[in-house]
């Protein structure tokens, strides 16, 4: 079965909001970043065929992407969001880390990169 990354975006964003509103930071913080990278993948899948699309993590995915929007007019924002560390201290491998290693303003800032990440990857969120 074919990867749906901007699918898969969307459910893991909708999913952190639910998280985060019942005071579970820690799995929010892990889902805003596979939301993000989704987003990301999604971005890069719709200029290459599906087989050139990573199957990284953070950081190693920011390292793809910016080759693949390095050249590219259209996506000259996303290029620029993904200069500088969008996801400081995410990991995938904190899903092993003690309860309560995410804080509030942590999460804010993860999920305020991935909406903007979102927007400059075409996708957008759903009710």
């Amino acid at each position: 079965m074919a990867e749906n990354y901007e699918s898969a975006a969307l459910r893991h964003f909708k999913d952190a909001a639910t998280l985060q509103a019942s005071g579970r930071l820690d799995n929010a913080g892990h889902l805003i970043g596979f939301a993000a990278e989704c987003a990301i993948k999604h971005r890069i899948e719709s200029l290459h065929s599906a087989a050139d699309t990573p199957h990284v993590h953070f950081p190693a995915l920011v390292v793809v992407a910016r080759k693949h929007f390095r050249q590219r007019s259209q996506d000259t924002e996303l290029y620029q969001i993904l200069q500088v560390d969008i996801f400081p201290n995410w990991s995938v491998n904190r899903r092993y880390d003690e309860t309560g290693s995410t804080d509030i303003r942590e999460l804010a800032q993860w999920i305020a990169v991935t909406k903007n990440i979102f927007r400059t990857a075409g996708i957008k969120e759903r009710k």
